[in-house]
């Protein structure tokens, strides 16, 4: 399926490799049972397509209609975090906790 009105960037550069997101979710271990992530990725594509760079909180307000079961969500925002430092050129630094 063809991803033509989202950089090649943020989605996927071919069919053989993961986009920048998914490679984030599945590096930073932002997945477990996969049920919710189709969704989460979908719903991000706006953010990582507008070059922004998010806090904390506003990924939070974003994901807030996603409901995940398994994880407690921080590793999903560090995985969205690490994603969109990697699209914009930026290195990644984890928030201090």
């Amino acid at each position: 399926m063809s991803m033509s009105w989202s950089p090649s960037k943020v989605w996927r550069p071919n069919d053989h490799e993961l986009s920048p997101l998914q490679e984030a979710f599945r590096d930073n271990h932002g997945l477990q049972c996969g049920f919710c992530t189709s969704g989460m990725l979908m719903s991000l594509l706006p953010l990582m397509t507008a070059n922004e760079q998010p806090d904390e909180q506003r990924l939070r307000e974003l994901l807030d209609g996603n409901l995940c079961r398994c994880t407690g969500y921080q590793n999903i925002v560090r995985a969205i975090q690490y994603a969109a430092d990697k699209i914009n050129g930026v290195e990644f630094r984890e928030a201090a906790e």
